[in-house]
């Protein structure tokens, strides 16, 4: 006969199924990684102070290696360029002289080709950007100095031109402000703090502040040589590094992850890769047509104006109206009606550019609404200043994919619909069957359910 208080013991420890074992399994996991979380992040807060530091050394040091893995990453499109123009040529070369060239067995680059077209591509961006400095430098500096030694007569010329405009209505008024000490007090104190900066009394006194300047930045000079090495190795032995950093991944990692952080890797490199050279493109092409059609109309300040526009058109949707700003307060100070007429001209020209240049360049790279736009780079802004605005778009693009990826295996592990419209008019999952019910659908179950109760309650 079994023993009756075995039998009670054996029930009151009754085993969990395996489904609820494995739900507590993965609740507990999911609770001590929040409380790692946690921790970590109290941590954070509360030793900000040395991290900040700490992490200030470390950019310092790996500065050079960042300059030089950037550089290379924007000039890899311009190796491309000259490695097909040079691999062409050599094949030619092979065909007019009827001899099979010699190429590595493994089907990797010619390593004469690529050492070449990696040279010509360094040199190609260190000479434009020489000769873009050596052309707005000069420029920037004869413009600000002409303006600061007649800011005085331009301030007048404006308004003289308001009180014109306004046939001479306020006449008073603007007497009252040529004669006005407070605003040339104020013009005064503007003027001496561009000089005390700047020095613009004379172009020598100008060249030695440049000197000055040179000097002081001297180690940053030094990063930059460094970082040009960099470059040109990276480009050179690029598929060395690609085949240890994928090897490394799959000894850190098992397959199955060390597969999607490859994957990851390479979305990433397609959004960062679209979205950063398609910007520099599309605005190297914005301030040519600016500078040309600055000439055609008679603009003053063609170059710096063009340079301005240009440069702050790389960050997304804002950087037009912030080169706006200083470029038409420019020749508004100038010539107002021709600062008038250059603020409707940027404004044309942006809008073919959002609507017309920039989707035939960018395309969907980034694929992101414009909420998002705007919130990578107020973020991205907001925490590393301009760099940050201009590279949060992508960041935003990427993190939103690898969130989408993520919340798509989950739902298709419980059988759930996978594409955001179809949770548009969802109103519930059914948890015993784990079908969608979908808002037309409960209504029509409500109405027939109202519909039969008040057919009983006639009756």
């Amino acid at each position: 006969m079994p023993d009756d208080s075995s039998q009670r013991k054996k029930r009151d420890c009754e085993y969990l199924s395996q489904e609820d074992n494995a739900r507590i399994r993965v609740i507990t996991k999911r609770i001590l990684i929040a409380g790692l979380a946690l921790i970590a992040f109290y941590f954070l807060i509360k030793r900000w102070g040395s991290l900040s530091s700490g992490w200030g050394v470390i950019k310092k040091v790996f500065q050079p290696i960042v300059f030089g893995l950037v550089m290379a990453y924007l000039t890899n499109p311009i190796m491309k360029f000259f490695y097909r123009i040079i691999n062409g040529a050599a094949d030619a070369a092979a065909k007019r002289r009827k001899k099979p060239r010699s190429l590595p067995r493994d089907g990797g680059p010619v390593k004469w080709i690529r050492i070449l077209s990696s040279v010509l591509a360094i040199l190609v961006i260190v000479v434009a950007v020489i000769a873009f400095i050596g052309l707005v430098v000069p420029q920037f500096v004869s413009t600000l100095n002409e303006l600061v030694n007649n800011i005085h007569e331009k301030v007048r010329g404006v308004i003289d031109w308001a009180d014109k405009i306004t046939s001479y209505r306020f006449k008073d008024v603007m007497d009252s402000a040529r004669d006005n000490k407070n605003i040339d007090n104020s013009i005064d104190k503007l003027v001496e703090f561009i000089r005390k900066y700047f020095n613009l009394e004379s172009q020598n006194q100008m060249v030695s502040t440049l000197t000055r300047w040179g000097m002081s930045v001297g180690k940053v000079i030094v990063n930059l040589v460094i970082g040009i090495f960099v470059c040109a190795y990276v480009l050179i032995d690029k598929e060395s590094f690609k085949s240890w950093t994928k090897k490394i991944i799959y000894v850190i990692f098992p397959s199955k992850t060390a597969n999607y952080v490859i994957e990851t890797a390479r979305k990433a490199d397609d959004i960062f890769y679209g979205f950063i050279v398609g910007k520099i493109i599309d605005s190297i092409i914005i301030g040519i047509i600016c500078y040309f059609f600055m000439l055609i109309f008679g603009f003053p300040y063609a170059v710096v104006c063009s340079v301005i526009i240009g440069v702050t058109n790389i960050i997304p949707i804002f950087g037009p109206y912030i080169g706006a700003i200083p470029t038409v307060t420019l020749i508004f100070v100038n010539n107002p009606m021709q600062g008038i007429y250059f603020l409707i001209f940027v404004i044309i020209l942006q809008q073919f550019d959002g609507n017309f240049l920039g989707p035939k360049i960018l395309g969907d790279s980034t694929g992101v609404s414009p909420f998002w736009v705007v919130f990578a780079i107020v973020v991205g802004g907001g925490l590393f200043g301009v760099p940050g605005m201009i590279i949060g778009v992508p960041m935003v693009s990427l993190v939103l994919w690898i969130i989408r990826r993520i919340s798509d295996h989950f739902l298709r592990k419980r059988g759930m619909p996978v594409a955001a419209e179809d949770y548009g008019s969802l109103d519930r999952i059914d948890t015993a069957t784990g079908k969608a019910i979908m808002k037309t659908e409960e209504k029509r179950h409500h109405n027939q359910a109202l519909k039969g109760f008040r057919i009983r309650k006639k009756k």
